[in-house]
């Protein structure tokens, strides 16, 4: 509630704990208040000084150029006030020289008795600069005095009757003000009086007058000093309210705020303007607060990466996916975006739209142990009529770009393997029907071909349509509980004939009474996959072993020479077993180890049709662990043979 006091020259913004009681009701800590008082307080006596400084650094300006100015101006009166007194002297010893220069009376008498009459030094010279008579020299000692003929004073008497000088005296080290005018009343040719009269009362006058300038300066510094404190109080308070007033609201600090002001129109119509900023600013923030709550609340839920810039190209922020999908762990606040993102397209790209305002679009691919593929879209941030930062978008279309492939992969594989019995079928139809029917044996072999390419598509078409079940969630799991013995004893006895036919030893290391829970119609069908695979790829007598063991991630394999599940609980690992198929068949090469679960791959194409397989055992294999929430796994080395494992849960 807002309240302006007029007489009292304040107006309050809201109330607050009085400075008296400025204590918290365990007496250990003050309160906002008596804090936001100190600090005020400080800071107007920082300011106050600041003031005061700055008027006595004028004062004490004003106050030495007046000194300077009058010392001066003194010290010219006084010189000025002598030398008019020494040519006023000078006139009076012409007269007299002149009125007895006739008599039998000597020169240097005359001289003499005027140096001592007027207290000066007087010297007679004729119009060359000879001394004729000094009152303080011997008569006898006059030829050894220099000629004075350059002095300006003389000079200046010899051009326009008199002159005057003021010049530092080394021999008497003193200054020295000389008058000097000419004589023509003596005789003939120019004759020049000169009194010389040396100023040795000037430095005690000028202390004198230095003393009465200085003590009325303090005085007058004193009286300003007063003065200005008084006019700082006045002026400055207002002033340093509304600096306080502004900050606190600068600062976030709305409330528990007094503010003093004049009485003049200006300071009331100051502070109704502050206040009004105050309610505005108290909007905005709350604004400004409430829209970063939501931002806040929404960006840790998109999983697209979100990267935001300044009109520099400076990063802003960005959000939890983009620090976990480009690793940063450090701050990213003021970071150009190429020191994060390591691609310098992106980069370009981001200061493109900065330059232009259009948005710029880009595909990325980054490896960090595996290829992932981005759509990168960068935005300008339009603010009023500039380009204020720019926002980039990172979507992960990875899973996209493996689904397109699996399914162009599979329309060209599907396509591929329905045409080669197809066109077999059709070639055995056509040339039966050219005559080759007459022919028993032919006949024969030619029905049987196409009998058995007949079987291939029937068994393709099933492998299609058990894969589309499983994989649509459309082929509901019966989950019981089965003895894994009996499992493996089943699926062996319809793969043994096969293993016969190629001398194959088949041998069983499984662990007595482990029952698991599955649904035993797909779990045989994911062994008998494997078997067959073992069967088909295991050289004439070779061995194939089935075995189990307790599941436990193998260390120290070479990470491209397995393709193993390593997060699991430890709880939950504990109550699994691994069935593993082992043989000593061809093996899997490496380069072939991250697609061998993919439909219709194989490693060696030309073998495994020959061999009549689909390839989608291991596709089937795979959906069938990923519906009972398993896995499967393998490990091979080329050329030595392979061991494909199935997890299983263990009751």
């Amino acid at each position: 509630m807002n309240t302006v006091a007029m007489g009292a020259r304040s107006i309050r913004t809201s109330g607050g704990c009085a400075r008296n009681s400025a204590k918290r009701a365990n007496g250990s800590k003050p309160c906002e208040a008596w804090v936001i008082a100190s600090a005020e307080r400080e800071y107007r006596m920082r300011l106050h000084w600041k003031w005061m400084l700055a008027c006595l650094s004028v004062l004490v300006l004003v106050l030495a150029s007046a000194h300077l100015y009058l010392d001066h101006v003194i010290r010219d009166f006084w010189v000025h006030h002598l030398e008019q007194r020494l040519l006023r002297e000078v006139r009076f010893a012409r007269v007299h020289i002149s009125e007895v220069a006739n008599t039998d009376e000597g020169l240097v008498p005359l001289v003499d008795e005027v140096g001592v009459r007027l207290g000066v030094r007087a010297t007679l010279l004729n119009g060359q600069g000879r001394v004729l008579a000094d009152s303080e020299t011997d008569p006898s000692d006059l030829s050894a005095l220099e000629n004075h003929a350059d002095q300006p004073e003389i000079s200046a008497a010899l051009q326009q009757g008199r002159g005057s000088s003021l010049r530092y005296s080394k021999a008497q080290d003193i200054e020295i003000l000389y008058v000097a005018t000419t004589v023509p009343e003596i005789g003939d040719g120019d004759f020049v009086l000169r009194l010389a009269l040396p100023l040795r009362d000037m430095g005690h006058i000028e202390q004198l007058i230095a003393q009465a300038i200085w003590m009325t300066s303090i005085l007058g510094l004193c009286l300003a000093l007063s003065l200005a404190y008084a006019t700082s109080r006045y002026i400055s308070r207002p002033i340093l309210d509304a600096i306080w007033f502004v900050k606190n609201v600068a600062s976030g600090r709305l409330k528990h705020r007094t503010l003093h002001i004049g009485s003049t129109r200006e300071l009331r119509d100051l502070v109704t303007a502050l206040d009004d900023m105050r309610r505005q600013v108290q909007k905005h923030i709350g604004q400004i607060t409430l829209e970063k709550s939501r931002l806040e609340a929404v960006l840790p839920s998109i999983t697209e990466a979100i990267l935001v810039t300044d009109q520099r190209g400076r990063i802003l922020m960005g959000n939890q996916t983009f620090e976990k999908l480009f690793g940063v762990s450090d701050a990213i606040e003021g970071r150009m975006p190429i020191e994060l993102v390591r691609h310098r397209d992106v980069q370009d790209a981001i200061e493109q739209t900065l330059s232009t305002g259009q948005v710029a679009f880009l595909d990325l691919t980054r490896s960090d142990g595996r290829e992932r593929h981005f759509d990168v879209q960068i935005a300008p941030i339009l603010q009023e009529d500039h380009i204020a930062g720019s926002v980039t978008i990172f979507y992960d279309i990875t899973e996209l770009r493996r689904l397109e492939r699996i399914r162009k992969d599979f329309v060209a594989n599907v396509s591929h393997e329905l045409r080669t019995p197809l066109t077999t079928i059709k070639g055995c139809a056509a040339t039966l029907a050219d005559g080759a029917l007459d022919n028993k044996e032919a006949s024969q072999r030619f029905v049987q071909m196409i009998n058995t390419h007949a079987d291939r598509l029937h068994n393709l078409v099933e492998d299609i349509l058990d894969l589309s079940r499983i994989e649509s969630g459309a082929l509901p799991l019966e989950i019981d509980v089965y003895p894994l013995q009996e499992i493996v004893n089943s699926v062996v006895g319809q793969i043994r004939p096969l293993s016969k036919e190629k001398n194959l030893a088949i041998e069983i290391n499984t662990k007595e009474n482990v029952q698991v829970q599955c649904d035993r119609k797909l779990i045989e069908q994911a062994l008998l996959n494997l078997l067959d695979n073992a069967v088909k790829y295991t050289p004439e007598g070779g061995k194939i072993w089935i075995q189990t063991r307790d599941f436990k991630p193998v260390e120290n394999v070479d990470e491209h020479r397995r393709n193993r599940p390593e997060k699991i609980e430890n709880q939950t690992r504990k109550r699994r077993i691994a069935l593993e198929v082992k043989d000593t068949g061809i093996g899997v090469p490496l380069s072939d180890m991250d697609r061998i679960f993919e439909r219709f791959y194989r490693v060696d194409k030309g073998r495994s049709r020959a061999m009549g397989g689909t390839g989608l055992g291991l596709s089937i294999v795979r959906h069938i662990m990923d519906a009972h929430g398993e896995r499967v796994y393998v490990e091979s080395e080329q050329g030595k043979g392979s061991t494909f494992g199935l997890t299983l849960m263990r009751v």
